[in-house]
């Protein structure tokens, strides 16, 4: 280090020795570290490079891939109303007659349907101190931007899954509309088509929507498949290359394997595929107190007080076949607008072939469950809520809720839907009551620009006969496997 005294002193005039030249070097060297506390030296004088543009590994506007392609329409109010047609009255053949024979009476049939605008809102805020200072990104853009994903992410999500009949504020999704239609009679069993705990990955299944989709009653066209990418794997792995839509711009007539499936071949015209994060694999249907545990443990108020498991009875529809018999393990968590609770787990319980399980629930001490999440554990797994995956979400109906298992739906796995989105059917839309607001939230009394994001709407579904979902896929390359042998 060079001394400060020989400064001092004025001994050195004119050019430096070489020895002083580099002690002075070292000392200004800016070096490598990161600490700024403890930063001496030239390190100290280092002007930090703060990288403009930061690095997220989260979602954009390209994920939110259904909501997207919808068209978006106003509802008139919060309560929106149209009329279902699927039936023109009368019989195929039934208006010949004789010359003088009386007239026989045909009406259509109709059905007046309802839907209630839901509001989606979500809180932020960042300090004014934050907006001051000197920052890698905007915090108030960076803020507003997250909120705009949040509501999108909800939004994506409940379009396939959400429910209002076990969480109100919910719309209702995809699959909670074409289940009630099928269980009221309205919607034909065939709109579900049930993998059984195999994978979808031939054309056969799509073969059977789209001519559904088209058939006689329906009278629509498939033009989509929206699935998520576990299920997209086993498309490119696995269909047949005649039934490929061809790549565009590639310079050949024909797929081949190993060409990524865009689209799938039927008879009444080809499926675009469409990969869609937002349709829950595996992984995403764990307990959700390992999804989100400080949410979990804050809705512990909502734990079932307890749950109780009977296989004694008989169910003609059992799918407990000789092969899935074994041990099994439950756990059920309460739900709500504000999330699931902790999982209220049971024991090993042993199921023969042909039983059914009952699952009574007691409500939480509150009450404040809407729903309840049902989980079950692979065949003969352990007794650990690590090792479940859920079945169904079902609505609280009072101090005490029964749900039936009779292995109908297979625990953890995934859902596709076939979709008809030609524009002039209308068959699928979004009602908007508004575009994305951002609406500030003052006063205040603190130091900070807080402001509510909100967007209201519902999915209204005006021809369900004419979309199909497949359900119970349990893809090829899945780890949980929820039966022992399979």
């Amino acid at each position: 280090m060079l001394d400060p005294a020989i400064f001092a002193s004025g001994a050195i005039t004119g050019a430096m020795a070489q020895a002083d030249v580099e002690a002075l070097q070292k000392a200004l060297t800016a070096g490598y570290g990161t600490n700024a506390p403890e930063l001496t030296g030239g390190a100290a004088l280092r002007v930090q490079s703060l990288d403009p543009v930061m690095q997220v590994a989260l979602q954009t506007n390209k994920h939110f891939v259904l909501f997207n392609r919808l068209p978006k329409t106003k509802p008139l109010g919060t309560v929106d109303e149209w009329t279902e047609q699927d039936d023109i009255g009368g019989f195929l053949g039934g208006s010949t007659n004789t010359e003088t024979g009386v007239i026989r009476d045909a009406t259509g049939a109709y059905q007046r349907m309802v839907g209630m605008v839901k509001f989606l809102m979500a809180r932020r805020q960042v300090s004014l101190v934050v907006t001051l200072q000197k920052a890698i990104a905007d915090a108030e853009a960076t803020e507003y931007s997250n909120g705009a994903k949040q509501l999108l992410s909800d939004l994506e999500y409940l379009l396939f899954e959400g429910d209002d009949g076990v969480v109100p504020t919910e719309f209702s999704g995809i699959k909670a509309q074409l289940l009630a239609g099928v269980a009221s009679g309205r919607v034909p069993p065939e709109n579900i088509i049930d993998m059984d705990g195999k994978p979808l990955e031939s054309q056969h299944e799509l073969n059977a929507a789209a001519a559904h989709i088209a058939g006689y009653g329906q009278f629509g066209t498939a033009t989509d498949l929206f699935m998520n990418q576990a299920t997209q794997q086993d498309f490119d792995n696995r269909l047949d290359p005649a039934y490929r839509v061809p790549l565009s711009n590639v310079g050949d007539t024909g797929a081949k394997i190993g060409a990524p499936v865009v689209g799938i071949r039927t008879s009444n015209g080809n499926i675009a595929t469409n990969q869609d994060v937002f349709i829950r694999h595996e992984g995403m249907k764990r307990a959700f107190q390992l999804i989100k545990p400080a949410i979990a443990a804050a809705n512990a108020g909502m734990t079932p007080t307890s749950v109780t498991t009977d296989a004694t009875g008989n169910a003609a529809d059992s799918k407990f076949t000789t092969a899935r018999a074994g041990t099994y393990v439950y756990g059920v968590a309460g739900v709500s607008e504000k999330g699931a609770s902790t999982v209220s787990l049971t024991g090993q319980i042993a199921v023969a072939a042909g039983k059914k399980v009952v699952l009574t629930i007691a409500a939480s001490a509150a009450g404040q469950e809407t729903g309840y999440v049902i989980y079950r554990g692979r065949q003969n797994g352990p007794a650990a809520v690590a090792d479940l995956r859920e079945v169904c979400r079902i609505p609280r109906v009072g101090a005490t809720t029964t749900f039936e298992d009779v292995n109908r739906i297979v625990p953890g796995s995934q859902e596709a839907y076939v979709l008809n989105l030609s524009p002039g059917d209308t068959a699928i839309t979004f009602r908007q009551l508004m575009p994305m607001l951002k609406w500030q939230l003052y006063p205040t009394d603190s130091p900070i620009i807080p402001w509510a994001q909100m967007y209201f709407g519902f999915l209204r579904m005006s021809k369900r006969k004419q979309h199909v979902m497949v359900r119970n896929i349990v893809t090829r390359n899945q780890v949980w496997r929820p039966f022992a042998d399979e």
